[in-house]
């Protein structure tokens, strides 16, 4: 019930807008579109106010159910500012690798918020490995080191601290003294002395469990940081102190305080507000053409259905012809055993019978013929109705016979009904050609299949 209240509105909404826009008026680019569908309603007037209400109201709905979604999204999501807070990170799994993360941290006292980079490390594991690679490594660490400074007697930039080594092969941990001035990535945290900190390097370098020790000794002056630029400096140094107390955990607790301030991690997650919008407008924009789609469809099909049934209506016209009945009468009677059979298929509990075009443009004839239009008149208009060539072609024909007089009309009939039946067969034909094309993709498919199955098995058994 209250889905057809709603409906009912939503129509009622579309008729109102139709009618005060006039957008069922004639106009440029419409006039396609509108004698297709007094075509499909066999010259229903209210064919073309009825499809543009049933047009609006189904963009209506669509335009005000996207518009509601996009607003709730909007209050949920504007109320918590997209935002959730943090206390732990999922690290990766064995074997996935390190992971960069673009963190958001909220310091204590200070109403902005800070982007913040971390790596994530993978959970560790113990392998067998070669000598050679801590030699090799240790060669290599010699020309990393010192990074862009040009002396270890003067150090103001970061070091190279690679977690790396040899292409992965080598894992390498850090140890500074004294604790605090140079981070574990080699930046440099904390460096007040303007006379130099002498800070003494250790690395450890893995290789398949087995060890190997470097050591070096560099001279830290201060960098020429911000406050802001050390801040994240420090919270970038507890985060990869965290990381490296919790390595072997199934998450990364985030530390909740950095350089005496406290810290309120944020999770940044999306607005999709911007996207229900704008997915609302083009499924409103689809729907409108889609329904334009549809119309012309059902033109192609009416055509197809009419020149199907040509022949069965020559062949009725020529019979009742012989029989001695007028082509009005011949109307007539066949009009009204359609108008019969379409009884009969509602009676058997059918919502609606089945629609054969020409027998409506049939019944309209008559109904024309009976409103005083003339006979031959309405002979000719039933041919352009039809807009075929062969209901053409038989709508002037039956005006001039009766203008003319009807000798050799059921003759003339007849002939046409057998060239009606030729080329009905090369029309069903094509049809049949048309299917066996459409048919090929699942049939191709369905090949792959077939040799998948084949061939699978086959391969598994070496």
């Amino acid at each position: 019930m209250v889905g057809r209240r709603i409906r009912r509105i939503f129509d009622n909404a579309g008729v109102f807008l139709v009618k005060r826009l006039g957008l069922d008026r004639p106009g440029k680019g419409k006039q396609d579109l509108q004698q297709e569908l007094i075509a499909l309603s066999a010259g229903s007037k209210s064919a073309i106010t009825d499809f543009y209400a049933r047009k609006v109201a189904s963009v209506l709905a669509v335009l005000i159910f996207g518009v509601v979604l996009t607003l709730l999204c909007f209050l949920v999501y504007g109320q918590n500012s997209g935002r959730t807070t943090l206390a732990s990170l999922l690290r990766p799994g064995y074997g996935e690798g390190d992971r960069m993360e673009e963190l958001t941290v909220q310091v204590e006292d200070d109403d902005e918020v800070q982007s913040l980079e971390v790596t994530i490390q993978e959970r560790k594991y113990t392998d067998e490995e070669k000598q050679q690679f801590l030699d090799r490594a240790l060669e290599e660490l010699d020309g990393l080191l010192l990074g862009e400074n040009e002396s270890p007697d003067v150090v103001r930039t970061s070091l190279v601290f690679p977690e790396s080594l040899q292409d992965g092969a080598v894992e390498v941990s850090w140890m500074t003294s004294p604790y605090g001035v140079i981070g574990q990535d080699g930046s440099i945290i904390q460096a007040d002395d303007e006379e130099g900190t002498l800070v003494e390097i250790q690395a450890t370098l893995d290789c398949d469990g087995l060890e190997a020790m470097y050591s070096a000794a560099v001279m830290v002056y201060p960098p020429n940081l911000t406050e802001e630029e050390q801040l994240l400096a420090a919270i970038r140094e507890e985060v990869t102190r965290a990381d490296e107390e919790s390595s072997y955990e199934s998450e990364l607790v985030l530390p909740t305080s950095a350089a005496g301030k406290e810290l309120l991690w944020l999770d940044e997650s999306d607005n999709p507000s911007l996207y229900v919008l704008a997915l609302t407008l083009v499924l409103a924009i689809c729907v409108y053409l889609e329904m334009d789609d549809q119309v012309h469809k059902k033109v192609e099909e009416r055509k197809k259905q009419l020149l199907l049934d040509y022949p069965d209506l020559m062949w009725k016209m020529t019979m009742l012809l012989g029989a001695g009945m007028s082509i009005r009468g011949v109307f007539s009677r066949i009009s009204e055993e359609y108008e019969r059979g379409k009884k009969r298929e509602t009676a058997k509990g059918k919502k609606t019978a089945r629609i054969r075009y020409v027998y409506e443009e049939v019944t309209r004839t008559c109904q024309e013929m009976q409103s005083g239009i003339s006979e031959a008149q309405a002979y000719e208009r039933f041919g352009k109705r039809c807009q075929l060539p062969e209901y053409i072609r038989i709508g002037s024909v039956l005006s001039q016979n009766l203008r003319k007089g009807a000798k050799g009309l059921t003759a003339l009939l007849e002939s046409e009904a057998e060239a009606s039946l030729t080329d009905r067969r090369n029309h069903a034909r094509k049809i049949g050609e048309q299917a066996g094309t459409k048919l090929l993709l699942p049939m191709i498919l369905m090949l792959g299949i077939v040799l998948a199955v084949l061939m699978v098995p086959a391969f598994l058994s070496f």
